[in-house]
């Protein structure tokens, strides 16, 4: 009986722990609503975590038309006054719609010229953007691919600063996400890709120009576009992006979107006019429902010290360079959530306030999700002599204190013994010098008695 029972109980007990959810079910989350959409490419990727939510062919190269536009402001951001006032060259305006129709000669700032290139996507406003910036169209397209290169666009070939078609300009949705996070985290590029309309003020050879944003994520609202009525109702968290066209039937996107604190950049390439907004949206409506934040640790927060050599001070204190961001499954505990410094080996100063001192490891379940970088929280400047050895200058001062004590120390022992010495030498003379009187007194106590005698 006792055994009956006892087999039941065991039974039980593993039948409820078999129902336990594991750590590897909450690393693996079962996906909601796959999207289905008419896009040859696509993707959703969290930009604070570079995690991918969702792709569909997302490192298949292909043309990223307009969407270029995000790299050429974004240069054009970096190295150009926006109060600069450009002359517009003829090399700029030769070009296919979609234009402003800009004038040779016509004088028009840097920052109007974003604002068309961004909002009407004007491809003559952003070849007079690459040419003021690079000097000509060839020597942009350059420095667009070597800036895309850095921050890992491998996939990415830029010939041309407006996207129109053209032999070897290519990219692919994985690489446009990480260019539009690049931009859009430029403050200027993501104001302008955020206003909904702007106008251009009346110039020296052309009337007042109004410009619309494209992405009607926006704002909502019906719009005719290239012959077709586009109706798409407001996102809300849509912070920018960029649409692009070479047909009605190649059309790319890219938005970006706030989830929860989350920055959230969809793209979409080779759909059509009519579906592009109704693919985005199901992405953005994916990315949301799958998203779940969690902080674990905040920008700026200190994780420890790291030794140095050859700098003023021996240790310097190392802190998260951006918010440890996870998107933890939905049900998981924060306790999943684990971190581990890894830090530069063999650090020598002079250092510098933001410089990257080692990364912080973030895992789940002990899976290695992302890697934050820590950053130095103050500058090093170079040490004295002996902070090669790892010794700080308060150390030196010390050290150079306690020589001083020890050697002052000695120093006054031994002017102690040679005082205490001279003293017993000084007292034995006068003991002899006395003793030599006295004797000398008793002699002439003698010889004066005798004299009595």
């Amino acid at each position: 009986m006792i055994k009956k029972v006892f087999t039941l109980i065991t039974a039980a007990i593993i039948s409820f722990v078999a129902f336990l959810p594991s750590d590897a079910a909450w690393a693996s989350p079962e996906k909601k609503n796959e999207p289905e959409i008419k896009a040859e490419s696509a993707i959703i990727y969290i930009g604070d975590t570079s995690e991918i939510i969702w792709d569909k062919n997302s490192e298949t190269k292909m043309e990223p038309a307009s969407i270029t536009k995000l790299m050429t402001c974004l240069l054009a951001a970096e190295n150009l006054d926006l109060s600069k006032e450009v002359e517009i060259t003829a090399e700029a305006v030769n070009v296919i719609p979609t234009k402003i129709y800009l004038q040779a000669g016509e004088k028009i700032t840097v920052e109007q010229l974003m604002y068309a290139a961004l909002l009407k996507s004007a491809n003559d406003a952003a070849n007079a953007l690459a040419i003021e910036v690079a000097g000509s169209i060839e020597n942009f397209a350059v420095m667009m691919n070597e800036r895309a290169a850095a921050i890992g666009c491998n996939s990415t070939n830029f010939v041309n600063p407006n996207g129109l078609s053209a032999e070897g300009h290519i990219s692919t949705a994985k690489d446009l996400a990480i260019i539009a996070k690049e931009a859009l985290d430029n403050e200027t590029v993501r104001k302008i890709a955020s206003t909904t309309e702007y106008t251009i003020p009346k110039t020296n050879m052309y009337e007042e120009r109004e410009l619309y944003n494209f992405n009607m994520f926006l704002y909502g609202g019906e719009r005719e576009v290239d012959g077709q009525t586009i109706a798409v109702e407001k996102y809300d968290g849509v912070f920018g992006g960029k649409t692009g066209s070479l047909s009605k039937d190649y059309c790319t996107m890219v938005t970006g979107l706030d989830c929860d604190g989350l920055e959230v950049y969809t793209v979409v390439m080779g759909t059509d006019m009519a579906s592009r907004f109704n693919d985005m949206k199901t992405l953005m409506d994916y990315g949301k429902a799958n998203i779940s934040k969690y902080k674990a640790f905040e920008k700026g927060e200190i994780f420890g010290k790291v030794k140095l050599k050859g700098g003023s001070v021996n240790k310097v204190k190392a802190a998260a360079a951006e918010d440890g961001y996870v998107n933890l499954p939905e049900g998981a505990s924060a306790s999943l959530v684990t971190t581990e410094c890894v830090y530069t080996d063999n650090l020598k100063a002079p250092i510098k306030k933001g410089q990257k001192i080692g990364v912080i490891e973030i895992y789940i379940a002990g899976d290695m999700y992302r890697t934050v970088d820590l950053i130095a929280a103050s500058d090093v400047k170079t040490g004295w002599f002996l902070s090669k050895y790892g010794i700080s200058n308060l150390q030196t001062v010390i050290l150079g204190i306690v020589l001083f004590l020890i050697l002052s120390f000695i120093i006054t022992i031994f002017a102690l013994r040679a005082y205490n010495k001279k003293k017993r030498l000084a007292r034995r003379k006068a003991m002899l010098e006395a003793e030599a009187r006295r004797h000398m007194e008793r002699e002439e106590d003698l010889r004066k008695r005798n004299w009595n005698f």
